[in-house]
């Protein structure tokens, strides 16, 4: 049981760690595009933030996770099994299911909001799309300096489930990528 708590203990701090690297270097690539002026990738990055979060998720889900990642013989118990297959490859796939808890806390915090605004007893499926799920950051929203609370939510919780779903995705285009390849 352990070696499966600390396998998706793993996991899931794999994928932070790839999602954030990746962030940062779309960040500092948009930065320099900016720089010699041009802004389109910027608009792109702010007007469609789930696209972006997904295609995040998948760019991170590329890296091939085998035990040479993990590191041959690095983690030992006492016994002297070696925590060596971590199946963090095999794991990749269930990493949307392992984030779900996350998008759970969004949907019940949005929730708790409504509930304080007096709007609980208003709330349907369009109010949930459009509060929730789409909700309008056309404006920069959590980019902006006292931007939208709202679409802070938006990013954090359901951004980062579908950048799990991106990574989660990311083995199968890799397969079918590589079958592509070896036809040509």
């Amino acid at each position: 049981m352990w070696r499966w708590i600390l396998r998706v203990y793993v996991a899931f701090v794999v994928f932070a760690v790839f999602l954030f690297l990746e962030g940062i270097l779309l960040v500092r690539f948009d930065h320099l595009l900016m720089h010699f002026g041009w802004a389109g990738l910027n608009c792109q990055l702010h007007e469609h933030t789930l696209s972006t979060m997904f295609l995040l998720g998948l760019v991170a889900g590329q890296a091939y996770l085998g035990s040479n990642f993990t590191g041959r013989g690095w983690f030992r118990s006492k016994s002297g099994l070696t925590y060596e297959g971590f199946r963090l490859e095999w794991l990749k796939p269930w990493t949307w299911l392992i984030w779900s808890p996350v998008f759970l806390a969004g949907i019940l915090f949005w929730l708790a909001i409504q509930s304080e605004r007096g709007a609980l007893n208003q709330i349907s499926w369009t109010a949930f799309w459009h509060g929730y799920l789409a909700p309008d950051c056309s404006d920069g929203g959590v980019f902006v300096i006292g931007g939208d609370f709202q679409c802070g939510f938006h990013l954090m919780f359901l951004g980062t489930w579908i950048a799990a779903v991106g990574y989660s995705v990311a083995p199968l285009l890799r397969k079918q990528l590589g079958k592509i390849r070896r036809s040509l």
